[in-house]
């Protein structure tokens, strides 16, 4: 389990000062990296043994709006494995109060073939916590069928992480600049991510997004592959 106190930078927010969510999932992504690094399961220890953690789901709330200079506490702890899912729960604390709880399920693949690993063969020991939290469900598929086709978004450089594909913080960046977010009086409360098949770069995407019960509701076909990248949606809130 890590602890650690983090300041909301300028740099994260948008311009109405509220938290990104893409620079939410950075911190989320560190937080992790150093909680494995603490339990003797860094990346580059990993690497030698041809294996690397992939994201594959991402919920994350938000119950009030987060501003840049803000002061969080931190906690982040591996809760549980489920089959050959690995839980991941991350808390945000605002003067004592969980302002931001967010579930995120990973598995283990090779980095060559991106073979699925079993937890049998994953020759790192990773404790489980069990804790009792308030634990995001996140579905087996979103409502994103039938949408409405935005736009095209090639992965270029620039999206790409150690893994050599496109970095899941992205995802909600690409997703968010096609739906009608005011920047002046909106911010993100609730995100749920799927994530299907990686992309790589050159890479083009399809989105497509539409309205669905109160969900903004975004997929990402990539025609490259010619296989679903991803499918999230979002539920906005007034500052």
């Amino acid at each position: 389990m890590l602890e650690k106190n983090i300041t909301v930078a300028s740099f994260d927010v948008y311009p109405n000062s509220t938290l990104k969510p893409s620079a939410l999932q950075k911190i989320m992504q560190q937080l992790a990296r150093e909680d494995c690094d603490a339990m003797g399961c860094t990346y580059n220890q990993m690497r030698d043994v041809n294996m690397v953690f992939v994201l594959v789901k991402l919920g994350i709330d938000i119950k009030k709006p987060i501003f840049a200079y803000d002061e969080l506490k931190a906690r982040t702890y591996h809760n549980r494995v489920s089959g050959i899912t690995s839980v991941r729960e991350f808390e945000f604390y605002r003067d004592g109060e969980e302002i931001i709880h967010a579930t995120t399920q990973w598995v283990i693949v090779k980095y060559d073939t991106r073979r699925l690993v079993r937890p049998k063969e994953f020759p790192f020991e990773l404790t489980e916590h069990n804790i009792d939290c308030a634990t995001i469900e996140i579905p087996r598929s979103l409502d994103a069928k039938e949408l409405t086709e935005r736009e095209e978004r090639t992965v270029r450089l620039s999206d790409l992480d150690e893994n050599d594909h496109l970095n899941n913080c992205v995802y909600s960046d690409i997703s968010l600049d096609i739906l009608p977010y005011d920047r002046k009086e909106d911010y993100v409360k609730e995100i749920r991510i799927i994530f299907q098949h990686e992309a790589k770069i050159g890479d083009t995407l399809k989105l497509s997004s539409d309205e669905k019960g109160g969900r903004f509701v975004v997929s990402a076909y990539n025609s490259t592959t010619e296989m679903n990248c991803f499918e999230a949606d979002f539920v906005l809130g007034k500052i």
